[in-house]
């Protein structure tokens, strides 16, 4: 069975409930490898750190240092500088492997993941 890497940037309101959701998939098809938030007193921060995940304060830092290992970013921090940033460090890097995945598709597969128990956060 094909494992995919995945990674959060931004674990406020929306990313905390990403990692949650992730979480209670199984580990065999997906693995939360890393996220990345500056406030590193937030309860999902904590979670993530419980649980072996590697933890950064910098999305940029964390994307340099795993390069290809990471399958799927997902970027929750809705900062557009920053995404634009992400993508320029795939781009320099020659990464064709990693995808960035922004917010509207993140709320796709949120839906996908919950089946509607519960709603996606604001």
């Amino acid at each position: 069975m094909r494992r995919v890497n995945v990674a959060i940037a931004g674990l406020g309101r929306v990313g905390s409930q990403f990692l949650e959701a992730l979480l209670g998939v199984s580990a065999d098809s997906v693995k939360i490898i890393a996220v990345a938030e500056p406030k590193e007193n937030l309860e999902s921060v904590k979670i993530a750190k419980e649980r072996g995940i590697a933890y950064y304060r910098d999305a940029r830092d964390m994307l340099r240092s795993l390069e290809d290992a990471i399958d799927v970013l997902f970027e929750l921090t809705g900062d557009a500088v920053l995404r634009t940033e992400l993508h320029e460090i795939l781009s320099q890097s020659g990464n064709r492997k990693t995808v960035i995945v922004p917010e509207p598709v993140a709320f796709l597969i949120w839906s996908l993941i919950v089946q509607g128990k519960c709603e996606y956060p604001r």
